[in-house]
């Protein structure tokens, strides 16, 4: 539970450690739905920080310790960290959850998330996960739902009412990597409607807020968007540096797909 509430705040070293020590219990118990439940947590929050390896292995130990468990979210957050690191695997844990007979909501999340970390444009995705109803409990209302408006501002998708009801649950919940996404969002939007100049301010603070936050992959994604905007007001320099910084998180965090957004950026800058 500790570990959870660390989640929704994204303090996910204390994620990590919380989750680490309920697994330790768990094994001394012998209490292993418990401890799935603790890798799972562990799982996303490590594809949530950026750590992609991380993430594939907590999924892989949480079916170790429960391997007639019914694996789906421990194939969803993988999913989405093979299709950061640009992993073949990506194609077969979704094979998996179609053959696993996984909820419709289930499959609708990854293919959302693999889009998203893919860094692919997919409306049919968005629309997917709005028709399952994903995401659903609070708690994924906070952490993911701010990724959902993210991808509808990149994928000019109009949906007030999303946007709206993710604001008001990040705003109760204090989820500040929530606002900063939903800044991240605005600037986007701007962005698309030719506000150069506005979407270049949105962006950059919510650069400096993923830096804060020790957000790195989120920061590297806002840095080449920033780069666009800045390119549009005639700031080829300061783009350029932006996409250097972005392109060198993207190689230290393994993201390949970031890292080949990246480069489409710098070609047409």
């Amino acid at each position: 539970m500790v570990a959870v509430a660390s989640l929704v705040l994204g303090n996910f070293g204390e994620v990590l450690e919380n989750a680490t020590t309920a697994s330790e219990i768990a094994a001394e118990t012998e209490k292993p739905r418990l401890g799935s439940q603790a890798v799972q947590i562990e799982a996303l929050a490590r594809l949530l920080s950026g750590d992609f390896p991380g993430t594939i292995e907590a999924a892989a130990r949480r079916e170790r310790i429960m391997p007639l468990g019914k694996p789906f979210a421990a194939l969803v957050v993988a999913s989405a960290a093979a299709a950061a690191m640009a992993l073949p695997e990506e194609k077969t844990m979704r094979e998996r959850l179609v053959e696993l007979e996984a909820a419709p909501i289930d499959i609708a999340a990854s293919d959302f998330l693999t889009a998203v970390y893919g860094c692919r444009e997919a409306e049919s995705s968005y629309r997917a996960i709005r028709s399952a109803g994903y995401p659903k409990d609070s708690v994924n209302i906070v952490i993911i739902g701010p990724l959902a408006v993210l991808a509808a501002a990149r994928w000019r998708i109009h949906d007030p009412a999303f946007v709206e009801r993710i604001e008001n649950a990040v705003e109760r919940a204090g989820h500040a990597r929530g606002r900063a996404l939903l800044v991240h969002a605005e600037g986007l939007r701007a962005q698309t409607s030719g506000e150069h100049t506005k979407a270049a301010k949105l962006i950059f603070d919510a650069v400096q807020s993923f830096a804060t936050l020790k957000l790195d992959y989120e920061r590297a994604v806002a840095l080449s968007d920033l780069a666009r905007s800045l390119r549009e007001t005639g700031r080829r320099e300061q783009a350029q540096a932006q996409c250097d910084e972005a392109k060198a998180i993207a190689d230290r965090l393994q993201a390949v797909a970031l890292r080949a957004a990246i480069d489409q950026v710098l070609v047409t800058a």
